[in-house]
Order: C-alpha cells, then structure tokens, then sequence
C-alpha cells in the first residue's frame, strides 16, 4: 500500500467515530426532547386526575347572598313641611306626619286647612322632607292638588 491509501484509510477510519459521536449526540439529545415530552403529557395527565379527585371531595360553594339595592325600603317618617307662599308660610310638620307617617305612602290634600291662608292672594305651596328608612326624599304641590308621599319606589 502506498502512503496515500494508507492515509486515506486512516482518515477514513478516524472519520467513523466522528459521524458515530454526532449520531449519539443527535440521539442523546433526541432522548433529551422524548423524555422532556413524555414527562410534561405525564404530568399534565396526573394533574388533571388529581384536580378531578380534589373537585369531587368538596361541595360547591353556596350562592351569595341576594343584594339588597339601597333606595326607599321603610316606612313614611316627616321630617319638616311647610305650607305657604316664598313670603308667608307655617310649620306644617306636625299636621303632614299626623296623616303620613309609619304608611308606605300617603296622599295629602293641599288645602288652607293645612295651618290656615298664610299668605291671602298668593299661591301656596306644601313642601315636604321625609324619610323612607334611611333614604331621604322631597315632595311638594301647589294648593288645590295633592300631594303623594311614596316609600314604594
């Protein structure tokens, strides 16, 4: 054999553990990826067992309580009123919570009766401030009308 072909063989032969390392490392790292994907779908399944068999040993939580809207919800409490013109006028509280208070609602009749004509010749108005429970609310009407009080809505 010449120099060359013993050369050649050599290369050669020393090529072989070169492509033998590069196809074990590409192997290795094949495993690598395999067992990276077959641990990740493991745990992911023994995750969803566990999660089913912890949901199955409790009960549901109960509803939440219903909401209670804040608004007019008690009964009908004067707290002022007054009956006359921007001028004349009279403490009508005592005479407007006589005939409204502890109802749901109240219609009143606006009239000089009320507290007399405070104010001959002008027009007249009945204001009023109340309460339905804690929820604060105004009404008023004009002489000759009616005025409604309402803890219902």
């Amino acid at each position: 054999m010449t120099r060359a072909c013993v050369a050649l063989l050599v290369a050669a032969l020393s090529a072989v553990p070169a492509a033998a390392q590069r196809s074990d490392r590409q192997a290795y790292e094949d495993g690598i990826r395999d067992g990276f994907k077959d641990g990740y779908a493991k745990g992911y399944r023994e995750g969803l067992e566990e999660g089913q068999r912890r949901g199955a040993a409790y009960a549901p939580p109960p509803p939440p309580p219903p909401v209670v809207k804040p608004g007019p919800n008690g009964p009908i409490r004067v707290q002022s009123a007054r009956y006359g013109s921007d001028k004349k006028g009279c403490n009508a509280t005592h005479w407007v919570a006589r005939r409204a208070d502890g109802q749901r609602f109240a219609t009143v009749e606006v009239e000089n009766k009320i507290c007399g004509d405070p104010d001959p010749g002008q027009r007249k108005q009945l204001e009023v401030t109340y309460l339905c429970g804690d929820f604060g609310k105004q009404a008023s009407a004009y002489e000759h009308r009616s005025l409604y009080l309402d803890c219902n809505s």
